[in-house]
C-alpha cells in the first residue's frame, strides 16, 4: 500500500514539473495593457492621408497605483500603425481588454469602414467594447486624466454604459453592432458623440452616419427623441412644463412597435410608442386624483406626439435620412436588394406616431 502511494506521489511530482516548465506565466507588468484606443487622421497638402492610432495603456506604479499614458502609431495605412507604435514601446501591447474605442471627428467624416473591418477581423480585439465619436482628436480624449480613474477610457466606458438609464439610449454600441448595421439594408449607423468641455468629458449627442461616413451631429434633445422613435425599448425622463416653477417630471420606460404599408408607391408607417412610468416630481398640481391622473396622461401624450412630429419633419426636410431604421422594416416586408434608396423613400413617406402614456405611481407627496 505504501509502495503504491509512493508511486502515485512520484508520478504527480514528475507530471507537475513537466507542466510547470511548459507553462510560462508572464506578469502583467511586462505588458502594455490597453485601456482604450482611438482613430484619427491627418490630411497632407498633397491629399495624402496619415492614420493616427493612439492607444491608452495602463502604468503600474507601486507608490501611486494605476495611471495611463498614450502610445501612438502613425502611418499611411491602418495596419502599418502597429509597426510604428511598437517602435515607441518597450513592451508588447495587450489589446483584448480595452474599455472604449474613440473615433475622432475628422476620421469619422472620412469613413470608418476599413477601421471597422480591420478591427472586427482581429481576434485579439475585444469586439464587445463600446465605440464613440468625439469632437476633435481621439488622442486628446485618451490623454485626458479624470480624477479618481486610472484612465479616461474607464470613465467613458462607465458613462456610456449608464447612459441607457436616461435619454432613451441603448445599452451598447459595439463592433458587433456596427458591423451588423453597416452590412444591413435600410439601416443607418448612429454612435454616441462625446466632447471635452473645460475639464469634463460629456455626452453631447449622437453622431449620424450615411453608410460609413459621419453626416450629422444631433444635439442631445434631438438625440433623445430619435432614440425614443428608433429603439424597441428605452428609459428616460419626460417633462410637462407650464412655467419655470410649474412642471411635472415623468420617469418612464417606452416600448415601440412599427407597422409598415405601401399605398400608391408611397410607404406608410405607424409608430406606436407605449410609455409606462412614475411621476418623480410634481410642482404643477397640489392634488392628483384619478381624474387628474388621466388628464396628465393625455397632456403628456399630446406633448410627446408634438415633440416626435417636430423631429420627424426635421428628419425628412433637413437631414433627409432614415434615422429610425424604417427602411429595414420596408425591406423585410417588400423585398431586399431592390436598389431602393431608403433615405429618399423614408423622407417621402407618411409617418404617423401614436402615443399612449400610463402613470404607475405619483409619488408620496405633492408640491
Amino acid at each position: 500500500m505504501n509502495r503504491k502511494k509512493l508511486t502515485i506521489l512520484l508520478l504527480v511530482v514528475i507530471i507537475g514539473s513537466i507542466y510547470t516548465e511548459k507553462l510560462q506565466v508572464t506578469p502583467m507588468e511586462e505588458f502594455n495593457i490597453s485601456s482604450g484606443f482611438g482613430l484619427d487622421i491627418k490630411k497632407g497638402a498633397d491629399s495624402k492621408v496619415q492614420y493616427v492610432a493612439p492607444f491608452s495603456v495602463y502604468q503600474f506604479k507601486e507608490q501611486k497605483g494605476e495611471s495611463s499614458k498614450n502610445i501612438t502609431g502613425k502611418a499611411e495605412s491602418l495596419t502599418e500603425t502597429r509597426q510604428d507604435r511598437q517602435l515607441k514601446s518597450n513592451k508588447p501591447l495587450l489589446i483584448g481588454v480595452q474599455r472604449i474605442v474613440i473615433i475622432g471627428e475628422e476620421a469619422a467624416n472620412y469613413g470608418i469602414l476599413n477601421f471597422v473591418n480591420l478591427s472586427f477581423a482581429n481576434p485579439q480585439i475585444n469586439d464587445r467594447s463600446n465605440i464613440v465619436v468625439c469632437k476633435g482628436k481621439s488622442e486628446d480624449l485618451l490623454a485626458h486624466m479624470v480624477k479618481g480613474y486610472p484612465s479616461s477610457s474607464d470613465y467613458i466606458e462607465g458613462m456610456i454604459k449608464s447612459a441607457n438609464n436616461y435619454n432613451f439610449f441603448p445599452k451598447e454600441y459595439t463592433f458587433l453592432n456596427i458591423y451588423s448595421i453597416l452590412e444591413s439594408e435600410g439601416r443607418n449607423l448612429v454612435l454616441p458623440y462625446i466632447e471635452l468641455k473645460d475639464t469634463d468629458i460629456v455626452l453631447a449627442g449622437m453622431a449620424v452616419f450615411k453608410k460609413d461616413k459621419m453626416a450629422y451631429i444631433l444635439p442631445m434633445e434631438e438625440s433623445k427623441i430619435m432614440n425614443m422613435l428608433r429603439l424597441r425599448s428605452g428609459k428616460g425622463v419626460l417633462s410637462l412644463q407650464q412655467s419655470p416653477e410649474e412642471y411635472i417630471n415623468y420617469y418612464t420606460k417606452v416600448k415601440r412597435k412599427v407597422r409598415c404599408n405601401k399605398k400608391d408607391d408611397v410607404y406608410e408607417f405607424n409608430i406606436d410608442l407605449i410609455f409606462q412610468g412614475d411621476i418623480v416630481l410634481n410642482t404643477l398640481y397640489k392634488d392628483i386624483d384619478k381624474k387628474k391622473e388621466k388628464q396628465i396622461e393625455e397632456l403628456l401624450s399630446q406633448e410627446i406626439e408634438k415633440m416626435c412630429n417636430g423631429f420627424l419633419n426635421k428628419m425628412k426636410e433637413v437631414y433627409k435620412m432614415d434615422l429610425l431604421e424604417l427602411g429595414m422594416y420596408s425591406a423585410a416586408k417588400y423585398g431586399r436588394e431592390s436598389g431602393v434608396d431608403w433615405n429618399k423613400e423614408i423622407s417621402d413617406a407618411n409617418i404617423k406616431v401614436n402615443v399612449k402614456v400610463k402613470i404607475d405611481k405619483i409619488g408620496i407627496g405633492h408640491y
